[in-house]
C-alpha cells in the first residue's frame, strides 16, 4: 500500500502535490522553486536574445505549466490568492515558452516609430531596428522602458502598425538602450515569409 508523499524540499514536512524536475514538492516550495527557475531562464534568454543568440526550450517549462493548472484545478483548500498566485506562474511560464519557441532574428536596421500606448499625444521616437524576426524586434531607443509595456511600432512608410510588449531593456550608455519586443497583434509584422518565399523562386 503506497503511503503519502512528503515534500522532498529539505526540512519540509508537507504533503507534496505537485512535482518539478523530479522533485515532489508542495504547494509552497513548488512555486519557490518554480518561479526561481523561470527568473534564471528569463536571464539567460534575455542575455542571448541581446546577443542574437538562440536557446533551446526546456522541459521545465511545460512541466510548470501542466503542474499548475492541475495545483489550480485540483489541490483542497487553494485561496483566492494562491490561486492567482499559480495562474501567474504559468502565464509566465507560457510566455517564456512562447519566446524561446520563436524563429530567430535576422540582423535587418529599418526605420521604424516607437510610441508608447499609454501616451497618445506624446509625438514617437524615429529610430531603427536592429533585428528582426515574425513577432519580435531589437530596437535601438533613447528612451528608458520597463519590462512589460506596451508600445506601438510604425513602418514609417506606410499605415502598418501594430502593438507591442516590451520583453526586455539594456543600457548601452547615457540615453542609449535596447529593447526587445513581442509584437502582439501581428502575425509577420516585417513580411519576413513573403520576402523568404521571394528569394526561393529566383
Amino acid at each position: 500500500m503506497g503511503g503519502v508523499v512528503v515534500c522532498g524540499s529539505l526540512g519540509c514536512s508537507n504533503f507534496a502535490e505537485a512535482t518539478l524536475d523530479e522533485l515532489s514538492l508542495c504547494r509552497n516550495h513548488f512555486y519557490d522553486r518554480a518561479m526561481k527557475r523561470i527568473e534564471e531562464y528569463r536571464g539567460r534568454l534575455q542575455t542571448l536574445e541581446a546577443a542574437g543568440g538562440v536557446l533551446e526550450v526546456p522541459e521545465f517549462l511545460s512541466q510548470i505549466i501542466a503542474q499548475t493548472t492541475m495545483l489550480v484545478t485540483t489541490a483542497k483548500f487553494l485561496g483566492p490568492g494562491q490561486r492567482d498566485q499559480f495562474l501567474d506562474l504559468s502565464l509566465a511560464a507560457m510566455q517564456l515558452f512562447k519566446r524561446a519557441q520563436r524563429a530567430p532574428r535576422l540582423a535587418r536596421n529599418m526605420p521604424v516609430l516607437l510610441g508608447r500606448e499609454a501616451d497618445s499625444v506624446g509625438a514617437p521616437e524615429l529610430t531603427n531596428t536592429v533585428d528582426v524576426s515574425r513577432r519580435g524586434a531589437c530596437v535601438a531607443t533613447v528612451g528608458s522602458w520597463v519590462i512589460g509595456d506596451k508600445a506601438w511600432i510604425q513602418k514609417p512608410a506606410g499605415d502598418l502598425k501594430a502593438l507591442a510588449r516590451i520583453a526586455w531593456s539594456k543600457k548601452l550608455g547615457f540615453s542609449q538602450f535596447l529593447v526587445g519586443l513581442d509584437i502582439l497583434d501581428a502575425e509577420d509584422f516585417w513580411k519576413l515569409e513573403s520576402t523568404s518565399s521571394k528569394s526561393k523562386r529566383r
